[in-house]
């Protein structure tokens, strides 16, 4: 298997077959070099002593909210982690791979961890608050970076400062977009797909940021 700082080019190889055509090509890429492994486990981020991370995760509230805003936001970072300056990919990308192969790149709602493909939490673009609203922190793009779940798992209500982190510089969109660009033309040649709300919401959100 290769690195995880290669991991977004295996997602990224998967979908390019899959977009030629080469549906079973693309299964073979995902099986061969990033299989579902019921007993893989997340990046383990330290959370700041004595604190008590989660276990569970609604996923409502950082893939089903406001998606024009967090598309703003993953624009203007690059699609990047903001903890880590790793490449990330574009959640609805993530789950059109679950709908085209739920056996091999299966989704659960909680990402309940062995029902869940890790892709989720190793490439999965989230939005986190960097000041928590109950120490005064906005709703605001100002207040917000991209990231990936373990890293919001592990801050918690934490600051940036106190949990001894520090920030990346933001990426460049122009250089990768989380395969955003592939996913629009995707459903444009796929409008079936825009059927289904989660799908249709990220198509307009990426189309209208991305300008495409």
């Amino acid at each position: 298997m290769r690195k995880v700082a290669e991991k977004y080019e295996i997602i990224m190889d998967a979908c390019i077959a899959l977009s030629h055509g080469e549906r079973e090509e693309s299964l073979e890429i995902i099986r061969k070099h990033y299989p579902f492994d019921a007993r893989a486990l997340p990046r383990q981020v330290p959370p700041p002593s004595g604190m008590i991370v989660e276990d569970k995760v609604e996923v409502w509230r950082h893939w089903h909210e406001n998606l024009p805003l967090k598309m703003r936001v993953f624009r203007r970072d690059g699609f990047i982690n903001r903890f880590t300056g790793e490449f990330l990919i574009l959640p609805a990308v993530l789950s059109l791979l679950s709908k085209e192969f739920p056996a091999d790149f299966p989704y659960q709602q909680a990402w309940e961890l062995g029902e869940v493909h890790v892709a989720y939490y190793d490439l999965g673009a989230c939005a986190n608050k960097l000041l928590p609203p109950f120490r005064g922190g906005s709703e605001g793009e100002d207040n917000l970076i991209t990231t990936t779940m373990p890293y919001i798992l592990a801050r918690g209500n934490c600051t940036v400062e106190e949990v001894g982190w520090r920030l990346t510089r933001v990426g460049y969109v122009e250089e990768w977009d989380g395969m955003s660009t592939w996913y629009v033309e995707y459903v444009n040649h796929h409008p079936e797909l825009r059927n289904l709300n989660f799908f249709n919401q990220w198509f307009n959100a990426a189309k209208q940021t991305l300008g495409l």
